[in-house]
């Protein structure tokens, strides 16, 4: 995921530097969330109205390798994307199935700059929101770190399916060359705008529902912000319908399961918490 630049000629194409920028402000926003969370736990307030807005537990032996292992994979895509692609084109769009071929000849820059303000203008504004609720105490602390978490295995998942599969984009499919000669050509399955859109607001929404008990509006904001951005990533020739589809899926998935992880065994019928013994975790709740 990264920003493009406009081409009048060529389209968007981005610059391995850019995505390099990027995904290093990430690992520094990351690294950043887990110091403040290690130093602040201990000073955080124990009231009874912060307990009962604290949904999370966390389990830091099992987040933190979680989280650099997520970071790093992003990181190893943008130093390494050009080594790592596998290159197909020039290729024949008689070979795409019926349910993709039409999106072949989409190419509006418009509709990728407005991808790219959606889940970036989402990714920051979702914490920013939580923080103004929950001021700056231990539940935002647990808040920010799952949902960080989320958001770095969905970035570690879609890496490894995007150079695993290695699928042209419909721009390359296309004849675009700056499509087809660059690395960010050939990483369309599955799109990671829309992933990233998903998980975050998916991870939103469960805690909406755990800590306020809201059910649906939370879900309809998730499916119009994600929506939104599958649209736009479709008109603007970087991904296929089934692109945006599977990440649809993928990102709701990741950002249920991983709140549904450090959700406090009050708050959810089955979560995870520390085993007797300390060794490991188990399934608590009730059944």
């Amino acid at each position: 995921m990264s920003s493009p630049l406009a081409d009048a000629d060529r389209g968007p194409i981005i610059p391995r530097t850019v995505v390099r920028n990027e995904w290093l402000r990430v690992a520094g926003a990351v690294a950043a969330v887990l110091l403040l969370g290690g130093t602040s736990r201990a000073a955080a307030s124990d009231s009874d109205s912060d307990s009962e807005r604290d949904v999370y537990e966390l389990h830091l032996a099992v987040d933190i390798p979680v989280m650099v292992t997520g970071g790093g994979i992003g990181l190893a895509r943008a130093l390494y994307e050009d080594h790592l692609v596998r290159k197909s084109c020039p290729c024949d769009p008689s070979t795409i199935n019926g349910l993709d071929r039409w999106a072949v000849h989409y190419h509006s820059n418009a509709a990728s700059l407005a991808a790219d303000i959606t889940v970036y203008g989402t990714m920051f504004v979702l914490p920013v929101v939580d923080a103004l609720d929950l001021g700056f105490k231990r539940p935002l602390l647990d808040d920010v770190v799952v949902y960080a978490e989320a958001l770095a295995v969905d970035t570690g998942l879609q890496n490894i399916v995007n150079f695993a599969v290695a699928r042209p984009r419909p721009r390359a499919y296309a004849g675009d060359p700056a499509f087809v000669n660059g690395a960010e050509g050939y990483v369309s399955f599955y799109a990671g705008h829309v992933a990233t859109a998903f998980t975050a607001m998916s991870a939103a929404a469960f805690t909406l529902r755990h800590r306020y008990g809201a059910r649906v509006w939370p879900w309809i904001a998730t499916l119009l912000v994600g929506g939104s951005v599958a649209v736009e990533r479709v008109a603007s020739g970087h991904h296929f319908p089934t692109d945006v589809a599977t990440a649809a899926v993928a990102g709701t998935a990741i950002g249920i399961a991983i709140p549904w992880a450090h959700a406090r065994p009050s708050r959810a019928a089955i979560s995870l918490a520390p085993a007797p013994g300390g060794r490991g975790l188990a399934l608590v709740g009730r059944f």
